[in-house]
């Protein structure tokens, strides 16, 4: 019984706040209102987890560190950032999103919260110069899966141009803070993003979650190992986030790859 009122109320919820007149298109969230596209499977998968990505998200609210910054790197509609802004209420948040599905909806909802003098979006695409790129979009509900290079996840896309930064530019332009945490999450350009932050990881020697999946890596031409590569590079070793397992070699790296997209970046000691 108590199974079929938690579905009830997981449809309810998607049918408020999806399509009812005078609720539709935003969400209570962590205790703020969170707007979406219309559709939005980001919102769906909201609905259906309750808190988005749980187990990501309950990691990075143990790493987050007291008075320190959290990079969200490919924030989508901010399910990855309103919780740390609630419960750390002396983080500072940094969110990347430049898609034009999502963007909007993102703006809005930092703009109507209670989080404004610690939250600041960045309306560009991460990577490792800064200048232009083009971009590719699919439609506004599937603007997750937007990103330089079609990955073939979001069926007929369009092609635009978004201005892209680094992650070091940003870090310096604000003073160069202390960074604790930085996610990435943009549908296969993760190693281009961690190579233009390579001032910030070195100086700051951050916890780093990405997203690391065949199904996006492939369409950027990257093979599975150039992350064991990188992390060696700059200092830091690569776990699995289910049970912090460290990954040492490519093989292990593509078998955990079978079972999860995501993996945690740590520096070594």
């Amino acid at each position: 019984m108590k199974d079929y009122y938690k579905i009830l109320r997981k449809k309810i919820k998607k049918w408020l706040y999806g399509s009812c007149p005078g609720f539709a298109g935003s969400f209570p969230y962590f205790g703020t209102k969170v707007f979406f596209p219309q559709g939005s499977k980001i919102f769906e998968l909201a609905c259906q987890q309750g808190i988005y990505e749980i187990k990501n998200t309950e990691l990075l609210l143990k790493l987050i560190k007291p008075n320190t910054f959290y990079f969200d790197v490919g924030a989508n509609i901010g399910l990855m950032a309103i919780p740390i802004l609630n419960r750390c209420r002396t983080a500072k948040v940094l969110s990347w999103e430049p898609s034009p599905n999502t963007l909007p909806s993102l703006t809005l909802t930092r703009e109507n919260s209670k989080f404004q003098d610690r939250w600041q979006v960045i309306g560009k695409a991460a990577g490792d110069f800064i200048g232009q790129l083009d971009f590719a979009i699919a439609s506004p509900e599937l603007g997750a899966f937007d990103g330089f290079q079609d990955t073939k996840r979001a069926g007929p896309t369009k092609k635009i141009t978004v201005p892209v930064t680094t992650l070091d530019s940003e870090w310096e332009a604000i003073g160069s803070p202390l960074v604790s945490i930085i996610k990435i999450d943009v549908e296969g350009a993760e190693l281009q993003t961690l190579k233009g932050s390579t001032k910030c990881l070195q100086n700051n020697k951050p916890y780093i979650l990405l997203e690391w999946t065949l199904k996006n890596l492939q369409a950027y031409g990257y093979e599975s190992e150039n992350l064991l590569d990188f992390a060696h590079e700059i200092g830091y070793q690569v776990f699995t986030t289910s049970d912090f397992i460290p990954i040492t070699n490519p093989t292990s790296l593509k078998l955990h790859m079978l079972k999860s997209e995501s993996f945690l970046l740590v520096p070594d000691e």
